[in-house]
């Protein structure tokens, strides 16, 4: 895809993402998006099928933007785990805060009666990837002793959430996210405190949760976010020993993938440019071929939404 056609997607996006969120889907038509964008209507569905897609494509682009902030977060290498699960949770509440009257308007049209994007495939496998992900990032927090509880506590997690992205859809509520997030990882350590001192029977035992997470992973493959390879290639760059200029050279290669990645529209020329550059260092070479294999599926991924 050009650089060109891909900046006239993100336009189209962002400028129906601000149409739906002041109107709503429903009372925006195709004809009103293209006139915003400067195009006529049949321009516009040379970029977009139907209504359908784009609304799927922005419900995706949003899914996307979120998700990436997130992981960003992971980079942060002065940070302790806790610190990081606490401002990702700050981060996640930020992105929704900014999305809110998208958010708000979509519950009101399908209150209406509206339709809701078919989803579910694609999001269920990113949720079940978030699970894996969560349940890592817990046994890092607080040790192996939780692993047999993690299931629960992310279910107390996700709980937490909804209740705190319910009052974010409250307007005018006076909300201090950092307190937020401050409060939740104060519940989640006096949780994890008194589950671990219980020693009850977790609510979905172990066997159960660790075969359905393998089945899956199975099923869908295992491929971390593109980020997190990226901050362990930055991490084995600090602790090998290689020529200063090969390592600055490694590095700013990392950051131009890191930056494209985040892009809604990757352009696959530079990806590839800079993962040439990335197999020049051989001693990042398997990290190297991880990520080539999951830049691809990403990109495909993105292109298929847009």
């Amino acid at each position: 895809m050009s650089e060109k056609l891909a900046d006239k997607k993100k336009q189209i996006l962002k400028t129906a993402l601000q149409l739906f969120s002041t109107k709503g889907i429903s009372s925006t038509s195709m004809q009103e998006i293209a006139e915003y964008c400067g195009m006529s209507k049949g321009s516009l569905y040379l970029h977009f099928k139907s209504k359908e897609e784009l609304e799927q494509s922005i419900y995706l682009y949003c899914e996307g933007m979120i998700r990436d902030s997130v992981m960003q977060v992971e980079q942060e290498h002065l940070l302790t785990p806790k610190e990081q699960l606490h401002k990702q949770v700050e981060v996640l509440l930020n992105r929704l805060v900014e999305l809110r009257e998208f958010v708000v308007m979509q519950l009101r049209d399908q209150h209406m009666g509206g339709k809701k994007p078919d989803l579910n495939g694609c999001l269920r496998e990113k949720h079940m990837h978030a699970l894996n992900w969560f349940h890592n990032k817990l046994v890092l927090i607080y040790g192996e002793d939780v692993q047999p509880y993690t299931m629960d506590l992310t279910m107390f997690v996700g709980g937490m959430l909804s209740g705190y992205i319910r009052m974010l859809m409250i307007p005018g509520l006076p909300l201090n996210l950092r307190r937020m997030a401050e409060h939740l990882i104060t519940l989640l350590d006096d949780v994890v405190a008194s589950t671990l001192r219980s020693s009850k029977e977790p609510l979905i035992a172990t066997q159960i949760w660790s075969h359905w997470m393998e089945k899956y992973m199975e099923a869908s493959g295992s491929l971390r976010h593109p980020l997190m390879v990226t901050k362990q290639m930055k991490d084995r760059l600090k602790d090998i020993t290689i020529d200063e200029a090969r390592r600055d050279f490694a590095l700013e290669s990392i950051q131009i993938i890191e930056k494209e990645l985040l892009d809604m529209e990757p352009r696959k020329t530079i990806l590839i440019g800079m993962m040439s550059n990335l197999e020049q260092i051989p001693e990042l070479s398997p990290m190297s071929e991880e990520l080539k294999e999951i830049y691809q599926l990403y990109v495909n991924s993105r292109s298929d939404r847009s």
